[in-house]
């Protein structure tokens, strides 16, 4: 009994969300503003600003912000996909 239990609450999380009561203190990690669930383990993000949770359209946001800080390391001068398509062909 208890495993339909635990069945159905996973599928009402997955629908719904988390609605656990139980949850850390917020904090800053990475850039990021956060409550844990001790329950199943997801995250709250918060705005640093005021204090409350983002909603999806903040979240997204933030994550779009966070996925353009991409950094290029450049390749040995020697390497071969620095090649163009000509160069590789007569190599």
């Amino acid at each position: 009994m208890q495993f339909l239990a635990d069945v159905l609450a996973k599928i009402v999380s997955f629908f719904f969300g988390c609605h656990h009561e139980r949850l850390t203190r917020m904090f800053t990690l990475e850039q990021e503003t956060y409550k844990v669930c001790l329950d199943c383990g997801s995250h709250i993000y918060y705005s640093l600003e005021t204090l409350r949770p983002l909603s999806p359209r903040e979240l997204r946001r933030m994550r779009a912000a966070h996925a353009g800080e991409v950094r290029v390391m450049p390749a040995s001068a020697g390497s071969p996909s620095m090649l163009s398509s000509s160069e590789n062909h007569a190599a």
